[in-house]
């Protein structure tokens, strides 16, 4: 029965609106919204790894070497981080090294996934790995857009920082005209 619930509960987040169309572009008024469809991700991604933990899904080869990046609990600790980092980003939508965290954890996270989705596959567990592929393809879309919305929100603070390069040369010009005087 529980693994009937994570696998409904998985199907539904990776059906979730958490991607965005091609067409639609992130905002900081719509990123909020959209980390907060995000964030309902992370409960699946934690059920997921309890399932492996529980299942004692082999992390290490034949001779006793790590299969994956790291152990799962350093990958639990990585996703409690990444949805702290949300949660901040989502109070402060115009943060750059906020959001770059985000892109950048995002994308381990995803790695993760697909290194844990293969090495269910070599296992033969293919409903653990369809499930692991199923979020790190969400987890793909969400990096996507995030990266779309850090490129968007660097371009404005750069247009910004040179707007007041040229107001402060302006300003220096016309008090070096006013000591002349």
């Amino acid at each position: 029965m529980r693994n009937v619930l994570v696998t409904l509960a998985v199907a539904a987040c990776t059906l979730l609106p958490t991607g965005l169309a091609a067409q639609e572009k992130l905002t900081p008024e719509g990123l909020p919204e959209f980390l907060a469809a995000y964030d309902q991700n992370f409960d699946p991604i934690e059920a997921l790894y309890t399932e492996l933990i529980e299942g004692q899904l082999p992390l290490r080869d034949d001779q006793g070497q790590p299969l994956g990046r790291r152990p799962l609990e350093d990958r639990r600790q990585a996703l409690s981080d990444l949805r702290e980092a949300a949660r901040q980003l989502s109070r402060s939508p115009q943060d750059l090294v906020l959001t770059a965290k985000l892109v950048l954890r995002t994308e381990s996270l995803a790695d993760d996934l697909f290194d844990l989705s293969q090495i269910a596959y070599d296992n033969d567990r293919e409903e653990q790995g369809r499930r692991l592929s199923d979020m790190q393809i969400t987890m793909d879309h969400n990096k996507e857009a995030l990266a779309n919305y850090l490129l968007d929100l660097a371009g404005k603070q750069h247009e910004r920082i040179q707007e007041l390069e040229k107001e402060n040369a302006e300003l220096q010009a016309k008090l070096k005209a006013a000591e002349k005087k």
